[in-house]
């Protein structure tokens, strides 16, 4: 994360708690918080306990111009809720694929313009198959 830099205003949603464990994934790679808010759906929220989620994730970004939502699972309930949300505020745009590489590239972006097809690139990228012959292996998780 760059110092003095303003973060983008990014919610992360998932089934269970996929949304908060990547962020403090995340985290603990960077070595300090994240302000993005997250929505775990719980089985028993269903589509209206997962908007009054999202909601209240929306209400700390009331004076943004753009705010992302990166959700786990297209067409899953958090991300049919984010469209929906989507469809009635235009800053919103939704992402699907929630990832740790997507959640490392969101802290070096500022520019909104670019966040999602960034965010799309990181989270394609980092889906391969290594050969394992060429890789070097290290405890380093760098």
């Amino acid at each position: 994360m760059k110092d003095g830099n303003i973060m983008p205003a990014i919610i992360l949603m998932s089934h269970g708690h996929l949304a908060s464990q990547v962020k403090a994934s995340a985290e603990m790679i960077l070595g300090q918080s994240l302000p993005y808010p997250t929505v775990d759906m719980a089985p028993d929220d269903g589509i209206e306990g997962t908007m009054a989620k999202l909601d209240d994730c929306l209400a700390t970004y009331q004076n943004q111009k753009r705010v992302t939502i990166i959700a786990d699972l297209l067409g899953g309930t958090p991300c049919n809720t984010a469209l929906l949300k989507a469809s009635e505020d235009q800053r919103i745009r939704v992402v699907t694929g929630l990832n740790l590489g997507m959640i490392l590239e969101s802290t070096t972006l500022q520019d909104n313009d670019v966040l999602v097809s960034t965010l799309v690139s990181a989270g394609k990228t980092g889906i391969t198959e290594p050969d394992t012959k060429s890789s070097v292996i290290s405890d380093d998780d760098e």
